[in-house]
């Protein structure tokens, strides 16, 4: 029995996202992999426009085919192996043990694909049998990695599911170098361990070491203007101090001037009290923002009244999908929009998706409503209503701001045991006057860690490790008071 081990090579990786602690990343893994009595030979996937230091090696296949079924076949045909053990070339912390776990599992138990769903990228594989590529129709189409067809389709394929302590899902890492975030907590991990950990160890790595999370925002969310011209059910801005105003351009060029000094990819959301495309200068804040190249995700939450002919003309124009736009809108049709939202713009509203959806990319644009008691009662017809547009429904969490409005949710989807708060590792909401609110809960600012017009973005960053590394060991502060919040949870991007 023949067992190949397939190195694959994504193709946004670059020999520099191979290189990490000045070591050659598939001359390690590939020495690593050949220590494995089961394994028979090592390749290298490499797709077509790839040109580096693995040109030169052996064993190279270089990817031509559209779908990754008819590129294995190919691969099965040519080495004449009985299974193929498939790992990312950027895994500086794969670990064997993890991967002979995996393959006595395979073996055993002769399933046609074999993969993990608690060990995380990077540290574990798949495992593929010559029989699954052999059953699977020839096909020309482009489609999505074989194991995510598998995946989508479970039952129709015979799959073995790998386990193994310790389930780190909380942390949502992915132990890839080709992610500039990930390559940097890994680096701090390795520098803080003294070594690659094991798998068997990085739960205690990250307890001991949890600043390691702890790298730079990936997520802000921008108020650009506290003015709204509808009156929402479930909408905070009522409970304000006062009326946030229209934020600065010079406050938001320092938010991305800022990120700079990071050197991380990261999204910005537009969203806070306000309609963001009530800004008067809008678009210059979006042209600005898209000439930043580590620039990920701007994500538009918008109430869509405004989203008409120009926003459809500038939203053509913006390349590559970086702009998603959602659309709250809790109703489908005109007495369940006036109920939810205090006024009868339904029709404006539907038109501009419907156009917005013929110019937006796959996966730009969507639909989203609140899981709330006064939603409960249509959402069945809301999904059919806006299934036939063909956008994207989402489903939105009630945030009910530490008591600040009603509580309206029928459930309560709050896990049952509390890790760690996502917002404080990695996000920062910036409110309409620069100041950096100690979270998305501190809606008045009354916790801000200071002002842009002050001090810069990185420093104001730094002033939330003490609470993240508090917050992390079970330390809650009492002000604003996270021992109540249920948004600790919740993930943005």
């Amino acid at each position: 029995m023949k067992i190949s081990v397939l190195m694959y090579l994504d193709s946004y990786i670059t020999d520099e996202d191979l290189s990490f602690a000045e070591l050659y990343l598939p001359e390690v893994l590939g020495e690593r992999l050949r220590g494995m009595e089961e394994v028979s030979e090592v390749y290298y996937a490499l797709p077509e426009g790839y040109s580096g230091k693995l040109d030169s090696v052996s064993g190279i296949f270089r990817i031509t085919e559209k779908n990754e079924s008819e590129f294995l076949k190919r691969f099965f045909n040519e080495t004449g192996s009985d299974h193929v053990i498939k790992v990312y070339a950027d895994s500086p912390f794969l670990d064997p043990e993890v991967i002979r776990g995996m393959l006595d599992v395979h073996i055993s138990c002769h399933p046609e694909f074999t993969y993990s769903e608690n060990v995380p990228p990077g540290y574990c594989c798949e495992i593929f049998s010559r029989d699954l590529v052999e059953s699977l129709p020839e096909s020309s189409e482009e489609h999505l990695p074989l194991s995510s067809v598998i995946r989508s389709n479970i039952h129709h394929f015979d799959v073995e599911i790998y386990y193994s302590d310790p389930d780190v899902r909380d942390t949502r890492l992915s132990f890839r170098s080709g992610n500039p975030r990930e390559k940097v907590t890994m680096e701090r991990m390795l520098e803080k361990h003294g070594a690659v950990p094991r798998y068997a160890e990085i739960r205690d790595v990250i307890i001991r070491n949890p600043g390691v999370l702890f790298n730079g925002p990936s997520f802000i969310e921008v108020e650009l203007t506290g003015r709204c011209n509808l009156d929402c059910l479930f909408c905070y801005r009522k409970t304000l101090a006062c009326e946030h105003g229209d934020m600065e351009l010079p406050v938001f060029m320092s938010i991305v001037e800022g990120m700079r000094s990071f050197r991380l990819p990261y999204s910005i959301c537009f969203g806070g009290s306000g309609e963001p495309l009530m800004h008067s200068q809008f678009y210059r804040v979006c042209e600005a923002a898209l000439k930043e190249e580590l620039l990920s995700t701007i994500v538009v939450e918008t109430n869509g009244i405004y989203a008409d002919d120009n926003f459809r003309s500038f939203l053509s124009t913006a390349a590559g999908g970086v702009i998603k736009v959602i659309v709250n809108i809790n109703g489908y049709d005109r007495e369940t929009y006036r109920a939810l939202h205090g006024d009868d713009y339904f029709e404006q509203v539907y038109q501009n998706i419907v156009k917005l959806k013929e110019v937006a990319e796959p996966g730009s644009l969507y639909v989203q409503i609140m899981k709330i008691n006064e939603t409960d009662t249509f959402l069945d017809r809301y999904y059919d209503f806006w299934e036939k547009t063909g956008v994207p429904i989402i489903l939105q969490k009630q945030n009910v701001y530490q008591g600040r409005i009603q509580d309206r949710r029928y459930s309560d989807l709050s896990p049952i045991e509390r890790t760690s708060c996502w917002h404080l590792q990695r996000d920062m909401f910036v409110l309409a006057d620069g100041r950096i609110a100690f979270c998305k809960q501190d809606v008045d600012g009354i916790n801000a860690r200071g002002s842009l017009k002050d001090t810069t973005l990185p420093v104001l960053f730094e002033c939330a490790r003490n609470d993240f590394l508090q917050d992390y060991q079970g330390s809650y502060r009492t002000s604003p008071d996270c021992r109540s919040c249920d948004e600790w949870y919740t993930f943005n991007l």
